[in-house]
């Protein structure tokens, strides 16, 4: 490349030198070949000038380096063509031609930046060996224009009896045409008829060379015999057209040797490839589709559920008495039992019907509001008529009470249905959440992939795969499947480190993901780092005389992003209080870090509750999920004590007013939300903690407590708190007590 000169210029060698420069392992040797290049094609003078240049770039760029400045290649580019122009300028001004000379160095300068962007282009999947993903046009054409200098620069020797030059034209346009089809080779058709035309002065060598180009694609699925006759027949055709052409009769020479090339090939390296950007565009459609199809179904199932809910939802309805329906069906069978069989009957049921009806509803109705009627109390006409009043009464009181048992267990039953109509839509909540979290296809532009790759290829790992998704909190997580080379060890840190340098975002490996890359390919995920991190603490006191604590909590990240902590308070104390505490805690734990929403996994414990057994069991939940992302703090309390968030001297107090879980289905919670600084400190507490102190307004001083604490350290602070609480109270913790910290900080 460095041997194509023109009109005593090397524009292209230098703009060559510019692109590959930027490779720091190869810079002597880049040097070396691209003066070897002008040597052999240059007087010895200019390439002195260029070699100069050469230097001055070097010694400039080092020294960047050295200061750990950053040199792209936009810069080295713009740094060569300055130079190279400033030198061509002052040799103007030596000679009386300053006009000529400044139009030739400006004309040189820009040439050399437009050709130092254009071979950067080509060299990328050159440098970095991609395997797998198909080349945008700006490489293609890039490659393009590298092959035809090439081609122009190669020597000529006399006496062989065929041209070097036409030979390696003939053939790349032949194997690129064959290979890659139309398209690609009527482009670098093009490129070398430009080449041989400025090189022969020939410009219809253009034409020529773009139609063969045409021709190899065109016949390429004939079979590589086929397609060279083709070629062949059309090599001798155009020439036969164009006498002034090389490519004439006389021209056997380099046809036979491009044939030799040809067929020589091994079969690998002329295997067709066939448009990769559809072969893509089609895994995408299959891919898109699957998702979509997939979201479709998870859509069906969670209208399933849906329905289910609405079912059970409209059969428990509650009642808060006895209709007048229930009372008429207890009537009739007080009557139907009592009364056909009385020697009576005829004269209370139709003899005096209206007076028998309303004595003894009126006995009915005293019987549901107090338990029981005293014999003065009913009516005297219904008292003077009925011969078994006593055993009435008794059967009265006795049919009620098991109406209102019935009430009673009809209304649990209603509650039941109505808990599990709520898990049911919780369920399709979560299904329909969970369709719209599946993972999109990143739209990461191509360019930037190529980067990586090539990036990566210089820190010898080679990649096979990469796929870019964006999460549904818009952040983006890399999956890539790559190896190291020439048994290398390269840590999946310093691959995240040269990931977030080209995606311009900080980057760095899962945590399931393997520490070092190996020989062998496989798949490693890397996640968008977070701009906050948080460090936690912990203080307990089991109630005296207890030997099990009723309070449990948690710490737990359930994506890379996000911190929670739960602090659960079960009713009473002792074991059965642990077990009902322990039980929120675990589910909440699998149910968030499972992916469920808060609000979901929330009402799902409750309903759990509700359902758990006869007796009432309750508990607290208190929840704070810091977003390490935004910085953003959550706090979700059910009948949960108070919380407390220290910033600098400033401490703010987060007071719950709703009920414990698992008292009534349709439950409340209150969420709160603050925007956490650097140096914040989330302290949460039980009841425990907060009954110790006395006086009326507790939270009030441990606020200002927390306030004039001096340390930094979150265990610190949790046992300043809970060993301030146990000294107010002499030391006897008269519940059980727990205190949660959590210090947030900048990364």
């Amino acid at each position: 490349m460095a041997r194509a000169v023109f009109m005593g210029m090397n524009p292209i060698g230098m703009g060559y030198f510019a692109a590959v420069f930027l490779e720091k392992k190869s810079r002597m040797f880049i040097m070396f070949t691209v003066l070897l290049g002008m040597l052999t094609a240059m007087p010895y003078a200019d390439v002195l000038k260029y070699l100069i240049i050469m230097v001055v770039i070097s010694v400039i760029t080092a020294l960047a380096e050295f200061n750990n400045k950053r040199v792209s290649m936009n810069t080295v580019g713009v740094l060569t063509a300055v130079i190279t122009a400033s030198m061509t300028i002052t040799d103007g001004l030596l000679s009386n031609n300053l006009g000529y000379y400044l139009l030739l160095g400006l004309g040189e300068g820009a040439a050399i930046f437009a050709f130092a962007l254009i071979f950067r282009k080509g060299l990328e999947p050159l440098l970095a060996g991609i395997q797998g993903q198909a080349l945008d046009n700006e490489q293609i054409i890039s490659l393009a224009v590298m092959l035809s200098v090439v081609i122009y620069g190669l020597p000529e020797f006399e006496g062989i009896g065929f041209s070097i030059t036409m030979t390696a034209a003939l053939f790349s346009v032949l194997l690129t045409g064959y290979k890659y089809g139309v398209g690609y080779g009527a482009l670098l058709g093009a490129a070398c008829g430009i080449i041989l035309s400025i090189r022969t002065g020939e410009i219809n060598q253009i034409g020529l060379m773009c139609m063969l180009g045409i021709l190899a694609g065109t016949f390429r699925e004939m079979g590589r015999f086929i397609t060279f006759l083709v070629y062949c027949a059309g090599a001798i055709v155009l020439g036969e057209l164009y006498q002034k052409s090389q490519l004439d009769l006389s021209g056997f020479g380099a046809l036979i040797s491009c044939a030799v090339l040809f067929f020589l090939l091994p079969k690998t390296l002329t295997e067709k490839v066939y448009a990769g950007e559809k072969v893509g565009e089609e895994d995408v459609f299959v891919s898109q589709n699957i998702q979509n199809i997939a979201k479709s179904k998870l859509k069906d199932f969670s209208e399933s559920f849906y329905s289910l809910s609405n079912t059970f939802a409209a059969i428990s309805e509650k009642k808060a008495s006895l209709d007048k329906k229930d009372k008429s069906l207890l009537f009739d069978e007080l009557s139907e039992q009592l009364c056909k069989d009385c020697t009576n009957c005829n004269l209370c049921w139709k003899s005096n019907f209206y007076d028998t009806y309303q004595g003894a509803y009126y006995i009915m109705d005293v019987v549901e509001k107090n338990g029981t009627i005293a014999l003065k109390e009913v009516p005297e006409s219904f008292a003077g008529r009925c011969i078994c009043l006593e055993h009435f009464v008794a059967e009265t009181r006795r049919v009620l009470e098991v109406a209102k048992l019935n009430l009673s267990w009809h209304n649990r039953l209603a509650e039941s249905r109505e808990a599990i109509a709520g898990q049911l839509s919780e369920v399709a909540n979560i299904i329909d959440d969970f369709s719209n979290d599946l993972y999109r296809g990143g739209d990461t532009p191509d360019m930037i992939k190529r980067r990586l790759v090539y990036q990566l290829k210089m820190n010898h790992v080679v990649v096979q795969r990469i796929a870019v998704f964006d999460k549904r909190n818009d952040k983006q997580e890399l999956y890539i499947t790559a190896k190291t080379e020439k048994g290398r060890c390269v840590t999946t840190k310093e691959v995240a480190g040269i990931i977030s340098k080209t995606f311009g975002k900080v980057m760095r490996p899962a945590e399931s993901c393997k520490k070092v890359m190996s020989r062998d390919f496989d798949t490693f995920i890397f996640i968008e780092d977070v701009n906050y991190i948080v460090y936690t603490g912990m203080a307990k006191m089991t109630k005296e005389g207890a030997r099990i604590s009723g309070d449990n909590f948690s710490f737990i990240n359930p994506d890379p992003g996000t911190v929670v902590m739960t602090l659960s308070d079960g009713m009473g104390t002792g074991e059965k209080a642990c077990e009902e505490s322990e039980s929120v805690v675990e589910l909440l734990e699998q149910f968030m870090e499972a992916g469920f929403k808060r609000e979901s996994a929330i009402k799902l414990i409750n309903s759990i509750l509700v359902l758990k057994s006869g007796e009432q069991t309750f508990s607290t939940i208190d929840m704070s999920i810091i977003n390490l992302y935004t910085g953003f703090c959550d706090f979700i309390k059910i009948g949960a004590s108070t919380t407390f968030v220290k910033s600098g001297k400033n401490v703010e107090t987060i007071l719950s007013t709703t009920l414990p879980a698992g008292i009534i289905n349709q439950m409340d919670y209150d969420v709160i939300t603050r925007e956490l600084k650097d140096g914040d400190f989330v302290i949460m507490a039980t009841d425990g903690v907060i009954d110790c102190i006395p006086g009326e307004d507790k939270e009030q001083f441990i606020s200002d407590f927390i306030s004039e604490l001096k340390m930094n350290n979150p265990q610190e602070i949790a046992n300043a708190v809970l060993n301030q609480a146990l000294e107010l109270n002499q030391w006897v913790p008269k519940d059980d007590m727990t205190v949660l910290v959590a210090g947030f900080w900048n990364k």
